[in-house]
């Protein structure tokens, strides 16, 4: 009697199609030099790509719902051994690594036609500011390389079926569904808005292989169109997933009352100062406000908020201490307060509540398109050379067309305190985009996240909003000269307490408010009552 080897494979649902970027996309790969930005992962071949076992992982990780502990999916993405009698079983989803491409093109292989060109990548940096200096923190200075919006990741996804056969089809109509919604998020720095993405409708095959009859094995040799399905077909069954995660929206509405920019990471040949830009396709940028520039600016709001309910300083550092005292401190200050940590992370990898925020800040873009070209004379990447050792200008009808999308060019000089004239090499430029619309900023709270913290944190969350909305919390660079000062038309918030949208005035009036207020109140006495404690200890 033969023994059979591997596992019963009965049916098999075969997913082929494309994922676009919504948003910048970071997915780490070996670095050589520590000083460098982090780096992007690279296949065999040099190109750019998206592992498989990272695409495997954020599927996993959003079939489990609001339970990533659960078993339920176990016979479905498989386990390493828990404490029972097996060893633990291998997935039957196979993910194939995803080439990223420029285009959503296949050779006459089948493989896609148009590997990501290296040159296309952005870079990001960020940087600490210290509560107590107002300064740039100590060893917080750092960047990462992304894959810009509008780029394509080749997706193809089969399930293995034995007696799941229905179910399986059933989550693999879910998995896609959620693709095509933009539920999934891959790579690092979700919660800064990168690793957005969304699955095309076309093109894209879906196909269900039977192996269990021989009409069936003479369909997949045939190559037959009888297999195709679509995915409302699929969902006709039940999926059998966890319960959801609850999550909030909210959506600010606002326009600039002053210059809105995060400066870029080189000063251009022509102008000194640029603003931070992203491209929106081949041949055309946009301006940018980063995930990460915006979620600072309310965390910054937020403990400010927060230490002034509780009446504490952020701690601090003697001004001679080392550098790396000074970092330790700026760790101690980020993790100083608890509802701040729920909603924005922690910054500490030494303590055993380390956590992810709840709060997630999509990136901001303007609504005014720049030309390739044009950039490229502004940046000085095809602009005029120098000539008879004087600085390059840009020429008047590249600043009429700038003024056309909202920019100017506005010098700035250093007046010497003695003399009473121009400091002698302290003249600058900033590129100012003075009249430039924005589209809304958006945020997501995964209250799920937030368990026992909800209502505390919910609490400060709507503290930080009201206070954006009365124009108190300025964006992105250059604060503190004028530039970053916004008025907020309107905040609609839509999820958790209010399922239907519901302006920030009317939740801040309706009756969710008095549970979340006194989870306020009450969290404020503890963290007094245990601070005192800790303050007696001493």
């Amino acid at each position: 009697m033969s023994i059979r080897v591997g596992r019963r494979v009965t049916s098999r649902v075969r997913a082929r199609g494309w994922l676009r970027t919504e948003s910048p996309l970071h997915v780490g790969g070996l670095g050589h030099d520590p000083s460098q930005p982090l780096p992007i992962a690279v296949d065999g071949l040099g190109r750019l790509y998206v592992p498989g076992t990272t695409l495997a992982g954020v599927l996993r990780n959003w079939s489990r719902g609001a339970d990533p502990e659960s078993t339920d999916l176990d016979s479905l993405w498989g386990f390493v051994f828990k404490g029972r009698d097996d060893e633990g079983r291998a997935s039957r989803v196979v993910v194939a690594d995803a080439l990223i491409t420029s285009d959503a093109r296949l050779d006459d292989r089948g493989l896609p036609a148009s590997p990501l060109d290296p040159a296309r990548l952005e870079l990001r940096q960020s940087v600490g500011i210290d509560r107590t200096t107002g300064a740039a923190a100590q060893e917080f200075l750092y960047g990462r390389a992304v894959v810009p919006a509008g780029c394509h990741l080749r997706l193809e996804m089969d399930i293995e079926s034995g007696e799941d056969g229905p179910a399986d089809e059933a989550r693999m109509g879910a998995l896609i569904e959620a693709l095509c919604a933009g539920e999934v998020r891959i790579g690092a720095a979700t919660g800064r808005g990168l690793g957005a993405v969304r699955l095309l409708d076309d093109p894209f095959e879906l196909v269900v292989e039977r192996f269990d009859s021989p009409a069936g094995l003479l369909a997949v040799l045939r190559n037959d169109p009888v297999r195709v399905r679509s995915v409302a077909s699929l969902r006709s069954g039940d999926a059998g997933l966890p319960a959801r995660r609850e999550l909030l929206d909210v959506r600010v509405v606002w326009s600039p009352r002053a210059p809105v920019m995060v400066r870029a990471s080189s000063a251009g040949l022509v102008v000194d100062t640029l603003p931070l830009t992203t491209r929106v396709d081949r041949r055309h940028l946009t301006l940018v406000l980063p995930g990460g520039s915006i979620k600072g600016a309310l965390r910054g709001h937020s403990e400010l908020v927060e230490r002034t309910a509780r009446g504490i300083d952020a701690p601090s550092a003697d001004p001679g201490a080392s550098a790396g005292r000074h970092s330790a401190v700026f760790r101690a200050q980020l993790d100083q307060l608890p509802a701040v940590r729920a909603l924005f992370g922690s910054a500490r990898d030494d303590g055993a509540d380390r956590r992810a925020g709840a709060l997630r800040a999509e990136e901001c873009i303007a609504q005014t398109i720049v030309s390739e070209a044009l950039w490229d004379l502004v940046t000085g990447a095809e602009g005029p050379a120098e000539a008879n050792g004087r600085h390059p200008e840009l020429t008047e009808s590249v600043h009429d067309r700038l003024e056309d999308l909202g920019m100017a060019q506005a010098d700035h000089v250093a007046l010497d305190r003695w003399t009473g004239g121009a400091a002698d090499g302290r003249l600058f430029s900033v590129l100012e985009p003075h009249a430039v619309n924005w589209e809304p900023i958006r945020l997501c709270i995964d209250l799920t996240r937030l368990d026992t913290e909800r209502e505390s944190a919910l609490a400060l969350l709507l503290l930080t909003l009201r206070d954006l909305a009365a124009g108190r919390i300025p964006l992105g660079a250059l604060t503190n000269r004028g530039f970053g000062d916004i008025d907020v038309t309107e905040i609609i918030l839509t999820g958790g307490p209010w399922p239907e949208p519901v302006t920030l005035s009317g939740a801040l009036g309706s009756p969710e408010i008095s549970a979340i207020a006194q989870a306020w109140t009450d969290y404020l006495a503890r963290e007094l009552v245990e601070t005192s404690a800790r303050e007696g200890l001493r």
